[in-house]
């Protein structure tokens, strides 16, 4: 019987990840089920500590993304060299890749005006209804990508790449009430609300 010419990588893929999940099963418990929308600084850390991890078992950064996006559908975005690295420019290694997480979750922000997840679970239900089969809102948030122009207003709303892609989870916005800026606090799956006048409002 002819053996598939993709035998020999299913079989090193397996053996990457069966050392990766040996030593990062930890971690992915404790994402599992978290939604993209709701992380806090230390998930992106974790996501970063996997990341690094699979990349040093031997995988190439689009398998990466694919990986742990099987492992964590709801919290980690796809990250392919021809849609998202070219497009957003960013760098093939897992730096970037959480840079990537990073702005998924304050477009979400953006776009919700931290109204919470509920309004998410709509966007999810309506482009269900639009496209006949259900995408995550991770999976939603790679359509920008194959679009210049629905690409680059993204990344124009939140400041540019460099606040865009940054490390600070923060999201600006304006309004008749005056401007809001929205913090990923310190504490598991809770966000802060800081009016300009420095007053804020938690919101779990």
């Amino acid at each position: 019987m002819e053996s598939s010419p993709f035998q020999g990588w299913e079989i090193a893929f397996r053996r990457i990840c069966t050392t990766w999940l040996r030593k990062n099963l930890t971690i992915l418990e404790r994402l599992q089920g978290r939604v993209l929308y709701g992380l806090a600084p230390v998930d992106f850390q974790h996501i970063l500590e996997i990341g690094t991890s699979f990349r040093d078992c031997g995988a190439p950064p689009t398998t990466l993304g694919k990986a742990l996006h099987f492992f964590l559908p709801e919290t980690v975005m796809l990250w392919d060299q021809a849609i998202v690295r070219n497009t957003y420019k960013l760098r093939p290694d897992p730096e970037s890749f959480v840079s990537y997480q990073r702005f998924g979750w304050k477009l979400l922000h953006h776009v919700t005006r931290n109204r919470t997840a509920n309004a998410l679970r709509r966007l999810e239900r309506d482009h269900a209804r639009t496209i006949g089969y259900f995408e995550p809102i991770t999976m939603i948030l790679d359509h920008p990508a194959f679009s210049p122009k629905l690409s680059a207003r993204a990344v124009i709303a939140l400041g540019g790449p460099s606040k865009a892609f940054s490390d600070d989870l923060s999201v600006e916005y304006h309004s008749a009430r005056g401007a809001l800026r929205i913090n990923a606090s310190k504490v598991e799956s809770t966000h802060t609300m800081t009016r300009t006048d420095g007053s804020t409002l938690a919101q779990s």
